[in-house]
């Protein structure tokens, strides 16, 4: 029977093994009984009780707890008590703050075990014994904000509701999050549905994918970093389209609307003014020409770029390929230590895909850290790739490091026409940073 919370009239709460059934069902392995209780009071409507309601109760559990022949016994129960009623309101400042219409799942215990599975997967949010039971939460234990704790988890649903299908399709580039909804028989409908319960068990706090998608949102910020592609209509008697165009000279009359003819006929003065001062529309045949933005990635090989290192430059790399998904970029990535390593690049979005899924599994070694030379092989190659035919433009570097040598050798005259953003990862690299904002790009100390 729980204590914190009261059940509606109408309601029954589930019992230890039905409990344990749906533990299983999302792979919960400990769970505190009482807590999946109150969480299934609340969702069904219940309400919550005033710590004055167990407070005798509190008490002859620190009576039970402490030895009747121990030192200071007295002082000692005093102490349990309190410890046992600080962690309790802290729970019910937990379930005062929670929102479990927000959480996944058809009823109070699903709701609250979905709850559940993503506390657990915090810091200390694991707890309660194996298969149920009644320990402590460390997470709740000596917590002077409790709420808090509601609002992350408030913050990775709305995360998970506020993500494109491009973020999920980077976060998942093997379409585990998307999976088929049952029909009302049972049998499996087609129809393709977010499972937001897998999603956002990816997206706690401090979860290595959280990081990708904080990076990444992070970046969207920057106007400097918007990639488009440059879409011109040229001339070409062979074109598919047809466009107007203000009149260049008076032998294109001929071309002229007929509507603007008519004009003619009513007010010739005007027409021929309108005529020589280019103010006629003419219609011409065009191609489309589409060129897409080029983006290099140049990523530090050092044995240092791991852990969350690895994952925040995951989140950039992230947030580059999904120009690509949206079709405004081809993007290269390269691994460079000393020089530049081969270039690997994505063009399509199933490039993208399998290159964010390689680089965040990624385990990259390298020797010493030249930047200079990395970006000047880097610019090199996008112009190779321009001059050989490759339609392409407004070329980008981007460099991810965790090293403070300089790039004071590096010049900008020696890289006409590319931008630098310079990241330099939970370091401070002034030389970097101050060179890539001198080329128009974006610079990051301490990333």
């Amino acid at each position: 029977m729980a204590m914190r919370t009261t059940s509606p009239p109408t309601y029954i709460p589930p019992n230890t093994e039905e409990m344990r059934v749906a533990a299983q069902q999302v792979g919960l392995r400990q769970f505190e009984i009482g807590l999946v209780t109150d969480l299934c009071n609340l969702a069904a409507g219940g309400t919550i009780n005033p710590p004055s309601s167990y407070r005798a109760r509190m008490r002859d559990f620190a009576e039970e707890q402490i030895p009747r022949d121990k030192p200071n016994r007295e002082r000692e129960v005093e102490t349990k008590f309190n410890d046992l009623m600080k962690y309790h309101q802290a729970v019910q400042d937990f379930l005062e703050a929670i929102d479990l219409t927000r959480f996944p799942g058809n009823s109070p215990l699903e709701q609250a075990m979905s709850v559940l599975k993503l506390l657990a997967k915090m810091p200390n949010g694991a707890g309660g014994g194996e298969n149920g039971g009644n320990l402590m939460i460390p997470i709740f234990q000596n917590n002077d904000n409790p709420e808090k704790v509601a609002e992350q988890l408030h913050e990775v649903m709305d995360m998970v509701d506020s993500m494109s299908e491009i973020e999920q399709e980077m976060l998942d580039p093997d379409g585990n999050y998307v999976e088929e909804s049952p029909e009302g028989d049972g049998q499996r409908s087609g129809h393709q549905e977010l499972n937001r319960q897998k999603v956002a068990e990816d997206l706690v706090p401090g979860a290595d994918k959280r990081v990708m998608l904080d990076i990444s949102r992070t970046l969207d910020q920057f106007t400097k970093l918007q990639a488009r592609k440059q879409v011109r209509l040229e001339q070409d008697p062979m074109g598919e389209e047809v466009r107007s165009r203000p009149i260049r000279s008076i032998s294109e009359l001929s071309r002229v609307s007929k509507a603007a003819w008519a004009m003619r006929q009513e007010a010739s003065t005007h027409f021929l003014y309108q005529a020589v001062s280019g103010q006629l529309p003419v219609r011409e045949r065009a191609t489309r020409i589409e060129r897409k933005q080029t983006i290099f990635v140049l990523l530090d090989g050092s044995g240092s770029m791991r852990g969350r290192k690895h994952w925040k430059a995951t989140g950039v790399v992230m947030n580059r390929l999904k120009a690509v998904l949206s079709g405004d970029a081809v993007v290269y990535l390269s691994v460079f230590d000393t020089e530049m390593g081969d270039p690997r690049s994505a063009s399509t979005p199933e490039e993208a895909r399998t290159l964010i899924k390689d680089f965040a599994s990624g385990n990259f070694r390298g020797g010493g850290t030249d930047i200079a030379a990395a970006i000047r092989a880097a610019h090199t190659y996008i112009a190779e790739q321009i001059k050989g035919g490759a339609m392409l433009y407004r070329p980008e570097v981007v460099v991810l490091t965790d090293e403070d040598t300089s790039v004071a050798a590096l010049k900008k005259s020696e890289i006409p026409g590319t931008r630098v953003h310079g990241f330099a990862m939970e370091v401070a690299n002034k030389s970097l940073v101050e060179f890539a904002r001198s080329t128009g790009g974006v610079g990051i100390e301490k990333f």
